[in-house]
């Protein structure tokens, strides 16, 4: 990484001697200006280059050894401990051979043996010019560094504390990591708390992120208001909708009361809820991934409860005893009703295996009742998948697949509900079609022997149903009795035989009436007029029609 001063400080340099030509002619003849250095002061002995130094702070120093009043090397005694950085470039004799070496121990950062020439003078002080830039573009490099980490460390603190909260940290290096990263809690004396924001993937769904992004801040931000109100703590994001709070529990609260308050203030000052989950309380920081293991373990009874509460772990027997009961005997009731498409039936079986499953003195593990409805939307599925078409199987997988998505009881009952009516609905359109094409071919056999007098085991035996069975049937679908209906088709049979100038008697016989009368009687109790009365009225010839046709009644 590498940081361009687009508008560096010129190089200052200050030069010392007590002898004024040397001095003019080391400021003067000299083109600093072309090299990006500028000649801030000049002096003539130590104790006057000593004050100009002080005062104009240069870079650079260019002075003599031995001088009056104040020699050089005291002289850079006193300005390294007032500004270690300055570079010190000695002018210096073959008889100052100590002071030179003297000169050398003190950290100067070069020798010039007079007598010197300008080129000579100009080389060293540019060399220093160069470890000035790069002293001063590494200096602002770590500035920019150590500017990035500022900005950072909350990020770096939540990183921190995230793997705290999982792997924990030896004891002997918590104090130096909490000083890094700023934490001002107490070393000892933790609990953890998880808090999610109940149903935040569905109430989101339609907002634009910005609105998302402002819900989740406005949660952190109260969560840590309420905090800092009665404790030293640290809120972070853990996951989308999730939060973790350690925190040092207050001695004039506890830590589900403080829960509490953050639930509460939550709920009243924004549109959402959450659920909170509480850990055991913990002595060290190394200790903290037991508490927060608990936290999530507590949080999961927004799963049986739909959320808005504070759940504290309940590291208790009792709790690994209780089990969902699963009535096999009442599964099975319930595919036999889903097989016949009885829905009402159904949700009353659902209703019941639901109910013993939460009548228990204690609520059974979430993760337990979640899998045995997966479990039992599993079964379902299978029952519907026998009846249904390749295309409803798919649309009932999907929703199935949905099923493992829900974020409560409740929310996976009513899928399980609405999974049941949708199956019910392709087993009930199987049936009806079912039912319509065996209708149909007992209605295209009876066409075909309207002259039989058929029964209804004769129709039943043709699409291979009992006679029971048939007759029930043929009325759901057609609205009337199997004879009701042969009769029908007789008289409109007969109807067409009429206005076609057939005589009613072998009208009669070709529809398996012998008895003509009878016949007459049923034509006239199907249509209001006897056979010749019809013939009259619906043909061209008038009310009396063909003088042919002859038809005793």
């Amino acid at each position: 990484m590498e940081f361009i001063l687009s508008h560096a400080e010129p190089i200052k340099i200050c030069i010392v001697d007590d002898i004024p030509a040397v001095v003019r002619g080391l400021s003067q003849r000299i083109p600093w200006e072309e090299h990006g250095i500028v000649v801030a002061a000049t002096a003539g002995n130590g104790e006057e280059g000593l004050m100009q130094i002080r005062r104009h702070r240069p870079d650079i120093v260019l002075t003599d050894i031995r001088m009056p009043f104040t020699d050089g090397l005291e002289m850079m005694r006193i300005i390294q401990s007032e500004q270690p950085d300055i570079k010190l470039i000695f002018l210096t004799g073959y008889s100052d051979f100590t002071y030179a070496q003297e000169a050398v121990k003190l950290g100067a950062f070069d020798l010039i043996v007079k007598p010197f020439t300008k080129p000579q003078v100009l080389e060293s002080v540019l060399k220093a010019k160069e470890v000035l830039e790069r002293e001063r573009s590494q200096a602002e490099q770590m500035r920019g560094m150590e500017q990035k980490l500022r900005e950072s460390m909350p990020y770096l603190r939540q990183e921190y504390m995230r793997l705290l909260i999982r792997y924990g940290s030896r004891q002997q290096h918590l104090s130096q990591q909490w000083d890094f990263y700023a934490i001002t809690m107490k070393s000892s004396g933790f609990c953890v708390m998880a808090a999610e924001i109940d149903f935040f993937a569905e109430r989101t769904a339609a907002m634009p992120v910005s609105e998302v992004e402002l819900i989740r801040f406005a949660v952190q931000n109260i969560l840590e208001e309420t905090i800092d109100g009665y404790t030293q703590g640290i809120v972070f994001r853990e996951h989308v909708n999730q939060f973790v709070i350690v925190m040092n529990p207050p001695s004039e609260l506890d830590a589900e009361q403080i829960a509490e308050k953050c639930r509460e203030n939550v709920c009243r000052h924004t549109y959402q809820t959450v659920s909170i989950g509480l850990g055991g309380e913990v002595e060290e920081a190394g200790q903290l991934s037991v508490s927060y293991a608990q936290a999530l373990s507590a949080l999961t009874n927004t799963f049986l409860t739909g959320g808005n509460s504070v759940y504290r772990y309940a590291d208790s027997p009792e709790r690994e005893a209780v089990l969902p009961r699963y009535s096999f005997d009442k599964e099975k009731e319930l595919l036999y009703c889903l097989r016949s498409a009885n829905l009402a039936k159904a949700e009353e079986e659902l209703d019941h295996i639901w109910s013993e499953w939460l009548n228990a003195p204690a609520l059974p593990d979430p993760a337990i009742v979640k899998t045995m409805c997966l479990e039992l939307a599993h079964s379902i599925h299978r029952v519907f998948s026998d009846k249904a078409s390749d295309t409803e199987v798919k649309m009932l997988e999907k929703k199935l697949a949905d099923m493992n998505g829900a974020a409560s009881f409740e929310e996976l009952r009513r899928q399980i509900r609405e999974f049941c009516r949708q199956g019910c609905t392709y087993v009930q359109i199987r049936q009806s079609s079912d039912a319509r094409v065996l209708v149909e071919r007992a209605i295209a056999h009876i066409n075909g022997n309207l002259h039989r007098n058929l029964s209804v085991a004769d129709c039943a035996r043709e699409v291979h149903l009992s006679p029971s069975y048939f007759s029930n049937l043929f009325k759901k679908e057609m609205g009337m009795t199997l004879a009701q209906y042969i009769i029908s088709r007789r008289m409109e049979k007969a109807k067409e035989m009429v206005l076609e100038g057939m005589q009613v008697q072998d009208i009669a016989v070709s529809l398996g009436y012998e008895d003509r009368p009878y016949f007459t009687e049923l034509f006239k109790k199907y249509t209001g007029m006897t056979p010749t009365d019809f013939r009259s009225k619906y043909t061209a010839a008038g009310p009396r029609g063909n003088s042919d046709f002859v038809s005793p009644e």
